[in-house]
């Protein structure tokens, strides 16, 4: 709920409504360009009452809801200048770079804009007088005192979505960065030259590349430590305002960090950014025919991070995005609680300009898509679901390196993988296929071989999550196979996590090529791992016979397994056993699920209340492209009795 685009008169209803779905926070950016009225002087009431987002967090705390605040500095949010002061998008000292030192420019609606850096040291000097206004309003108003307990750290930060690898930043400051990276990962000039194959007599003499050129391994090391760069560049500067917030008062509750569409052609590390905040998640805004994706993001979420969370877990959209109905956003909702989604924001839960499908007016009167999102919320609340866990007994691994050859092979330009993810590709598909000596395309075969696995898993019936390369060690105990793709190049420290893996009894299946080079393409010894099953995968039908071997040799768990195809189920449990089967139709035509249930059952639909009953096996009418939440054998009813707390 945005307080500056409403009438202040609109607050109080807005506010009630939000709490009488069930929502127990409120979520609001705070604009710099609303509040600046000129540089180093801000309005936060004085002129505007539409600008007092004190008396509006004061008014949410008075009517019993927490708040989650955003105050950027970049937010979006469909504004323009994504809410940055025009002042400071058209400050060159505060502008992204080109290659050629040209201002980077970002054509979203309604108007182009040059976009800022990441590294800019006068960026990040006028940010942190930002922070010190809006912490001065806000800092009294912390939890315990007040009702602010979450907080995000800017927002989005994926070069403003000019984020392909050669499009930016080659700003000076960035510059001086990308040199002190270097001596750190490798530790000197001399190794730095060695890694790079280059002869380098200062440091000033290490140029970052410009466009790809490689047609050997002994040539990628260069543009790998350009694609992990960049990633430490949004870390860096992430930890730096975090910083910059805690000095000017906003420390102390939790912190935030979203990653957009497209989180897998991203140049940010999900992983290294969880080391900055608390809580890191995936905004959602998916059309039901998305089923695949919205499954893969939040498996990802599921297994890579402890919390999985959606910072925006969209209803409507703005005018210009792809067109989104209630149906398409309760879907995503509901299928992204089924492979393991634990929170998620509204946005937007109440209408503003420049949007359209919110459940709740501008005027703060509810709309009839309310009653929906009331029933899902009351349906979660009642079964206790936000302690429930889904198990998966398999992790799919996502390997960085390869994940960032993929960008640096990509042919689109300024078009990045990101871009092209988030409508509807893969983060691969727009690679160049060069081997580089390697047996094949490394940056297009590692995706194709984790989605074979991940189609063969989803026939088996075998729940499964992924987890990125770069998570610590912990993310990986729970599991008791890892599928790690590897070829001929390969990160040690990846191969080092997988053998502690083994070695902790865990079954790990590689493959196709055992490593021998490490990033820089000199000769490495890995270990082979214990017990690994090595494997080529070229076809479908490969990965199905791997997937049939591990089911039958390790009897992994299959839980309530359903039929026919396209038809999914998820389970989510306690200590006490099963409580809560998702039943998933992603295609379009109608069918009947037909469930295999370990005894005499009754699943109830939380939401529409309907029963279904049987000994062996359980039919539950499905329409195209929706998603069932049933409890299992009345366990919803009999949570709600014992009168046990549930989580927001």
């Amino acid at each position: 709920m945005h307080y500056w685009r409403l009438d202040r008169s609109a607050w109080r209803p807005g506010l009630t409504q939000l709490r009488d779905l069930g929502l127990p926070i409120v979520e609001t950016y705070v604009p710099w360009q609303v509040h600046e009225v000129a540089p180093g002087e801000h309005d936060f009431g004085t002129q505007d009452p539409r600008k007092d987002v004190g008396a509006f967090v004061d008014l949410a705390g008075e009517l019993g809801l927490l708040v989650f605040v955003r105050p950027g500095p970049h937010i979006n949010a469909e504004m323009t200048y994504f809410g940055l002061p025009e002042r400071i998008v058209y400050d060159r000292a505060c502008q992204a770079r080109s290659p050629r030192q040209n201002p980077v420019l970002q054509a979203f609606p309604p108007r182009m804009f040059p976009v800022p850096s990441y590294a800019s040291r006068t960026y990040h000097e006028e940010v942190g007088r930002w922070f010190d206004a809006v912490g001065e309003v806000l800092a009294p108003r912390l939890w315990p005192t007040g009702p602010i307990v979450l907080l995000q750290v800017d927002n989005e930060a994926s070069y403003y979505f000019r984020d392909a690898a050669y499009d930016q930043d080659y700003h000076p400051d960035a510059l001086a960065l990308w040199r002190k990276f270097l001596e750190k990962r490798h530790g000197s000039l001399t190794k730095a030259g060695e890694a790079h194959r280059a002869s380098y007599a200062r440091w000033d003499d290490v140029a970052p590349p410009e466009k790809f050129e490689a047609e050997i391994p002994a040539q990628l090391a260069l543009h790998l430590d350009w694609a992990t760069f960049r990633e430490e560049l949004i870390t860096h500067s992430l930890a730096k305002m975090r910083r910059r917030l805690t000095k000017a008062g906003l420390k102390g509750v939790v912190t935030v960090h979203n990653l957009p569409l497209g989180d897998q052609g991203v140049a940010m590390s999900s992983t290294a950014i969880e080391e900055v905040v608390d809580l890191v998640g995936f905004d959602y805004y998916h059309a039901r025919r998305e089923h695949r994706v919205i499954k893969r993001r939040t498996l990802f979420l599921a297994g890579t991070h402890p919390v999985p969370y959606a910072p925006e877990l969209g209803i409507g959209a703005p005018a210009w995005f792809t067109p989104l109905g209630n149906d398409d956003s309760l879907f995503t909702a509901l299928t992204a609680l089924a492979y393991g989604l634990r929170g998620f924001n509204l946005y937007m839960a109440v209408d503003r300009d420049r949007w359209y499908g919110a459940p709740i007016d501008a005027r703060g009167n509810p709309r009839v898509e309310a009653g929906s999102w009331k029933q899902l919320l009351t349906a979660m609340e009642q079964c206790g679901f936000p302690s429930l866990s889904r198990r998966a007994e398999v992790g799919l691994m996502m390997p960085r390196e390869y994940s960032r050859l993929s960008k640096v092979t990509s042919l689109l330009g300024f078009l990045s993988p990101t871009v092209l993810e988030a409508v509807g590709g893969s983060p691969v598909e727009a690679c160049r296929e060069d081997t580089f000596g390697f047996e094949g395309p490394i940056q297009v075969l590692w995706w194709k071989l984790i989605a074979r696995f991940a189609d063969a898993l989803t026939a088996a019936g075998v729940p499964y999550v992924y987890v990125d390369g770069d998570a610590p060690a912990e993310r990986l105990e729970s599991l008791r196979v890892l599928i790690a793709p590897s070829y001929e190049i390969c990160d040690p420290a990846r191969w080092k996590r997988v053998n502690a893996f083994a070695e902790h009894g865990g079954t790990v299946v590689y493959g196709p090529a055992m490593p021998g080079l490490d990033l820089a393409a000199r000769r490495t010894l890995f270990e082979v791992p214990q017990q690994g099953r090595r494997v080529l995968i070229d076809t479908e039908e490969d990965a199905r016979d791997v997937v049939g071997e591990l089911v039958r040799d390790l009897e992994l768990a299959r839980p309530y397994p359903v039929r026919p195809a396209p038809l999914e189920t998820t389970v989510h449990e306690d200590a006490s056993g099963p409580r809560v089967l998702f039943v998933i139709n992603p295609g379009k035509r109608r069918l009947d699920a037909t469930i295999e249930v370990p005894a005499p059952t009754t699943l109830e639909d939380l939401l529409s209340g309907e029963r279904f009953e049987g000994r062996e096996s359980v039919t539950v009418p499905m329409g195209g492209w929706s998603c069932r939440m049933m409890a299992i054998e009345g366990a919803a009813q009999r949570r709600s009795e014992s009168g046990t707390a549930v989580a927001s």
